[in-house]
């Protein structure tokens, strides 16, 4: 198979456990790009958070974020919000776990709107700590919910799936820094990064069978089944590694670049 497409996640996939890109992967990745394969991002991080974490861009073409809700051309330096989550939802969500989740975050492109109740302060530059949702004046693509317990977490996410249909809610976790905590992360329905990458091939006339992706978490599956090579990092959830066509070295050990480096 012919592939034209290499597309990645970027928490424990791209970036190691101390969310940096390794020399060898960044030059990988660059070589694939000049040899003419289109490098596309995907990450439930918004652009702000890529940014950080990957200060130049430019070994990318495009950056699928927000868990698909907003597509970015790096090479124009111009985004476009694909979808976003109806206000009247989120405030009803809010108003059902204002008094008992640990940390809700409203996420938009640029910027993490975050509401603890203990009052942390998070001194990012993108993050805005705010005391109601009444406080956001932008537009939402995706929520996180964060709860006390794994156990609580599972009770949040039948909540949702109960009372919202016109919601997609997704149990997700790190898989990269040896704890198992997991949070609820909300899109609009049917909306993922799978969705959006099948749009952004459209575009490109591309067929999604030309792609590769690599992932490691619970909102890669979709994705990892669906493109034409789906490669597992190492250090993915079993439940990736299951869908996954193949399996790579971990995060840590520069598993894109082996992998790519041997198959390409």
């Amino acid at each position: 198979m012919e592939y034209k497409i290499i597309a990645m996640d970027f928490d424990g996939t791209l970036l190691t456990t101390k969310k940096m890109v390794t020399k060898r992967t960044k030059e990988t990745i660059i070589k694939y790009k000049k040899d003419g394969y289109i490098i596309i991002g995907i990450t439930a991080r918004n652009l702000s958070s890529v940014k950080r974490v990957c200060p130049n861009l430019s070994m990318f073409n495009y950056l699928i974020l927000n868990n698909g809700c907003y597509l970015y051309n790096v090479i124009e330096e111009k985004g476009r919000y694909i979808e976003g989550l109806n206000e009247h939802y989120i405030e009803k969500i809010t108003k059902h776990f204002y008094n008992i989740a640990k940390e809700i975050d409203y996420i938009s492109t640029e910027k993490y709107y975050i509401y603890r109740p203990e009052g942390q302060i998070d001194f990012r530059d993108f993050v805005i700590p705010i005391n109601s949702f009444n406080e956001v004046n932008d537009f939402v693509s995706r929520v996180n919910i964060f709860a006390n317990t794994n156990n609580e977490v599972i009770e949040y996410k039948n909540y949702i799936d109960n009372n919202f249909k016109e919601l997609d809610s997704i149990i997700t976790q790190d898989t990269d820094n040896g704890k198992d905590k997991k949070w609820i992360a909300i899109n609009p329905k049917g909306r993922n990064k799978f969705t959006t990458l099948k749009e952004l091939c459209n575009e490109l006339n591309i067929n999604t069978n030309e792609a590769i992706f690599f992932g490691d978490s619970s909102n890669d599956i979709e994705i990892i089944e669906n493109v034409g090579l789906g490669v597992a990092m190492g250090n993915a959830l079993q439940e990736v590694k299951d869908k996954a066509k193949e399996i790579t070295l971990k995060n840590d050990e520069d598993g894109i670049a082996v992998f790519l480096e041997k198959k390409l």
